[in-house]
């Protein structure tokens, strides 16, 4: 019996040692004498061999509430020569393939409003009560703004204007709107420009040192010439400075009303372009006062040319030279009603230093008439072709006879009626 209870307590001295020893490391017939317990393991161990080149700890059941399980999407990495030390892997940026959309700003290089005596840069401050610029589109809105300037720089694409409500820029010191490049101006509202010239500069409500598209809007404007040394001029494309900039005046619509006044020797231009002024549409009343100098209503350097619109200019130069349309190569009229009148010491309707071609639609001319209304016959009512007259209308004749005999046939038939109506009430 002692035999007995001796072999018994050896096999359960076997039977706890066995305990103490993993089943895996049995196994594979490992040395296990130098690892923890398995109340104390927590991570497993993953060697190179058995895994990728980097050795990864990754999350494993633990069997003591001493150690904390990590978050299931968790790495570490330890270096390759399985050094104890251990650092979690930070988690870093996605950085994606995709490139964002840019977007081309267009903003003007320059851009300020001057309004009681400050001047606003617009650039840096967009937005104001009365005002509104996308830099995106390059594109300025007045709403009811009142102000002494508009100043414009912008070489890459054309600037524009848009007009909501009614907006006031008044000056005595050149043009009241500045833009050196194109500019295109359209909208709702209203803009009244005043410009006065200075010993140095002219004057006037809109110069554009580039290319000038007016595509609708209300335009009030007034320019005032500094005596012998400075020219009025209304609406300006161009320049002449010390290098002449050309630039084209289009007016494909609004409502323009100028009006130039020079009391000496510099003139009076109502609107006047470097390159080609072309009017396609819209409706201008232009009005130029030069007493003793040239008073000229609409011009251009290069090709005056009339496609459409209802213009009529009103040019006065008492001891001077006096012109409503003027060109230094051409003018060409297409299309349009034009209601011209000039007076002074030499006075027409059309000046050109080139020709002057005038659509047959018109019927004759009289190219060297102060006074000259051009309206297509094709929008007439005539009964007969009517031969132009040079004073005071061209393509209506002073008809009054042709009145009388028209209203004198009326009578006889009303009469003719009344007689044939009574003859059949007595049948």
């Amino acid at each position: 019996m002692k035999r007995i209870s001796k072999f018994l307590s050896l096999l359960m001295v076997v039977a706890m040692l066995s305990m103490l020893i993993p089943v895996s490391a049995l196994a594979a017939g490992e040395d296990v004498s130098d690892q923890a317990p398995a109340s104390e393991l927590g991570l497993v161990l993953v060697t190179a061999e058995e895994a990728d080149p980097e050795i990864v700890l990754t999350e494993t059941l633990a069997t003591s509430t001493d150690i904390a399980l990590l978050p299931a999407a968790t790495e570490i990495t330890v270096p390759a020569d399985n050094s104890p030390e251990t650092n979690s892997v930070e988690e870093q940026p996605i950085i994606s393939t995709i490139e964002p959309e840019t977007i081309e700003t267009q903003a003007a290089t320059y851009l300020c409003l001057t309004q009681n005596g400050v001047i606003i840069d617009v650039l840096a401050t967009n937005t104001g009560s009365d005002y509104a610029y996308d830099s995106v589109a390059n594109e300025l809105t007045l709403n009811n703004f009142i102000g002494e300037k508009l100043d414009v720089k912008s070489t890459t694409v054309p600037f524009k204007l848009v007009l909501l409500g009614t907006n006031s820029i008044k000056t005595d010191n050149g043009f009241a709107v500045k833009v050196e490049g194109d500019m295109n101006a359209s909208g709702t509202g209203t803009l009244i420009a005043e410009g006065q010239a200075t010993p140095d500069l002219m004057g006037g409500g809109i110069n554009v040192v580039g290319n000038l598209v007016i595509d609708s809007g209300t335009y009030d404007i007034a320019a005032v010439g500094y005596e012998s040394s400075s020219s009025a001029v209304g609406i300006l494309a161009g320049d002449n400075a010390e290098y002449m900039t050309m630039g084209n005046l289009t007016i494909n619509g609004g409502n323009i009303d100028v009006t130039a006044y020079n009391s000496d020797y510099a003139g009076a231009f109502g609107l006047f372009a470097f390159g080609d002024l072309v009017v396609n549409g819209g409706a201008i009343n232009a009005f130029t006062d030069s007493p003793t100098s040239y008073s000229r209503g609409i011009g251009a350097y290069d090709k005056l040319i009339f496609n459409g619109g209802y213009t009529v200019v009103e040019s006065i130069a008492d001891h001077g030279d006096a012109g409503a349309l003027f060109s230094y190569n051409k003018i060409i009229i297409n299309n349009g009603i034009l209601d011209l009148c000039t007076s002074g010491a030499v006075a027409k309707a059309l000046v050109a230093e080139g020709s002057i071609d005038i659509s047959a639609i018109y019927g004759d001319v009289n190219r060297d008439a102060a006074c000259l209304y051009l309206e297509p016959l094709s929008t007439q009512t005539f009964k007969k072709h009517h031969t132009s007259s040079a004073n005071p209308k061209t393509g209506v004749d002073a008809t009054a006879s042709e009145a009388t005999v028209a209203g004198a046939a009326l009578i006889m038939l009303i009469g003719l009626a009344l007689v044939v109506s009574k003859r059949g009430a007595q049948a």
